[in-house]
């Protein structure tokens, strides 16, 4: 898929130093806050937070919290309920931040305009007639399509559901993790018809959006912040070593939010994909013209000028992976998860992970051999992980979730 001739914009192109590489970094976010995921109003806000409930579940061994968030602003408040799980006897535990984007109760889907009312076979067709519209390609890691979709949606409870791959509150707070999540929905709804409707609204925001103004997704990454800032003040948890964590349309989110925060200390967008971890040039699966086709809310409307024009961006979303640096990054994927292009994910860290050496060579008396921070070009075989210092990437077997391998290989990275 990557071609030799492909013209893909070199991260460090003219950066030779991490004093040269910030510079760029800060020009990077910028750009990409006024011409894709938008900013957030210059309204200043104040944050408070309320313990709900706390009480001990002792088949965890671990303390269970409820609390509730509320942001205010000159135009009103909002709040939104967090839950956390302190594993037992861990004086300072490190913690994991999850956008989650699943639900407590399962709603009807919201089709996209135009696919109201199909029957079974219609939405076949006209996902079909989609692909071709939109030039999607779909065709080198298995035959799962993930737009129709193969599985039955279930709930998940983040205050009970101890045992859900997307949210393993059992396996980690074992392995010593706090665990952290919240509804992306319960800080704004995924609803272009009503965006905004939720936190934005008190920033604002109205339903015609300023050109370079926010989207969902960099107000479920403020959201991610947010509660960053909560945990952060808590003494059972290690300020120093909180990742955030989301899956789909919640790890763009993630990763928006990790390369922005750098109070996060490590970002996994997990099945990101289009405008997530994956390159858009040259893209499989989601591309451009169908992401803002479907989900313009997302973005800044601005953004929408770049549809079926990837070539024309002056970036590509690896630079938005190497922002983290020198923190820790860690890309997942699903071996069949076309939609999301797991090969456009590893190529994009792969590029990306040459902003790590910068550090690396800083650190190192032998710049000879500096290469322990570059990951390989050649993807893993399904299972497999590359790990390479705060870089890492691996491939999950299966489809587009995230599940319990995703977490362990995440917890195991931040371990080293």
């Amino acid at each position: 898929m990557y071609k030799n001739d492909m013209i893909i914009p070199d991260v460090l192109n003219g950066c030779d130093s991490i004093d040269l590489w910030k510079q760029k970094r800060a020009a990077v976010l910028n750009a990409m806050a006024e011409s894709e995921y938008g900013r957030r109003p210059g309204i200043d806000y104040e944050l408070s937070w309320a313990e709900e409930l706390r009480e001990p579940v002792k088949e965890l061994s671990a303390i269970h919290i409820r609390t509730i968030l509320t942001i205010r602003t000159q135009h009103g408040s909002y709040s939104f309920p967090v839950t956390v799980f302190l594993p037992e006897r861990v004086e300072r535990a490190p913690a994991a931040v999850l956008i989650c984007s699943q639900s407590k109760r399962i709603h009807p889907p919201a089709l996209p305009k135009g696919f109201e009312g199909k029957s079974p076979g219609e939405l076949a067709a006209a996902v079909a007639g989609m692909f071709e519209n939109f030039h999607i390609v779909m065709d080198p890691f298995g035959s799962r399509d993930m737009m129709t979709g193969t599985g039955t949606p279930v709930p998940l409870d983040l205050d009970s559901d101890y045992d859900n791959g997307h949210w393993p509150v059992r396996e980690m707070t074992k392995r010593g993790f706090a665990m952290v999540g919240f509804y992306a929905a319960d800080a704004e709804p995924d609803d272009a018809a009503s965006y905004p409707s939720g936190l934005a609204k008190i920033f604002n925001t109205g339903a015609k959006r300023d050109e370079n103004e926010w989207g969902v997704l960099a107000v479920w990454a403020f959201a991610a912040s947010c509660v960053r800032q909560y945990i952060s003040s808590m003494n059972e948890i290690d300020a120093q070593k909180i990742a955030v964590v989301g899956h789909s349309r919640c790890g763009k989110a993630a990763l928006w939010c990790g390369a922005n925060d750098e109070n996060f200390a490590a970002v996994m967008p997990n099945g990101s994909g289009c405008c997530g971890a994956a390159l858009s040039r040259g893209k499989t699966g989601e591309n451009l013209a169908s992401i803002q086709a479907f989900f313009p809310h997302w973005f800044a409307p601005f953004f929408r000028t770049y549809a079926g024009r990837e070539d024309a961006l002056p970036y590509d979303q690896h630079f938005l992976l190497a922002a983290v640096a020198p923190r820790l990054l860690h890309v997942a994927s699903g071996s069949e998860d076309a939609w999301a292009d797991p090969e456009g994910e590893h190529y994009s860290t792969y590029l990306a992970s040459a902003v790590w050496e910068l550090w690396e060579k800083q650190d190192s008396d032998d710049t000879d051999q500096n290469n322990n921070c570059i990951l390989p070009k050649d993807m893993p075989h399904a299972g497999g992980a590359q790990i390479c210092g705060r870089v890492g990437y691996h491939l999950r077997p299966g489809p587009h979730k995230l599940d319990t391998f995703d977490w362990i290989c995440l917890a195991e990275h931040m371990s080293v």
